[in-house]
């Protein structure tokens, strides 16, 4: 065994592991501080829901736009 290999269970994190924990850890925060419930309306239909998960639903409906408005090579 090299002085380079790590065993098993002791490898370091990487910046992008580091990232999605952080990342995940401000969702947390943002999902806890807005638990209210708001008003939402869609052209003839109105509901309310809490506003953490409108917001999830309008990033989700963005990043899909984005996704399928890609040019493809």
């Amino acid at each position: 065994m090299s002085q380079d290999s790590v065993p098993a269970g002791h490898r370091r994190l990487s910046a992008k592991q580091w990232t999605a924990i952080v990342l995940g850890i401000i969702a947390l925060i943002f999902i806890l501080q807005n638990l209210n419930y708001v008003r939402v309306e869609l052209l003839i239909f109105h509901t309310s829901a809490p506003l953490w998960a409108i917001l999830s639903i309008t990033l989700i409906i963005g990043y899909l736009i984005g996704r399928f408005s890609k040019k493809r090579d």
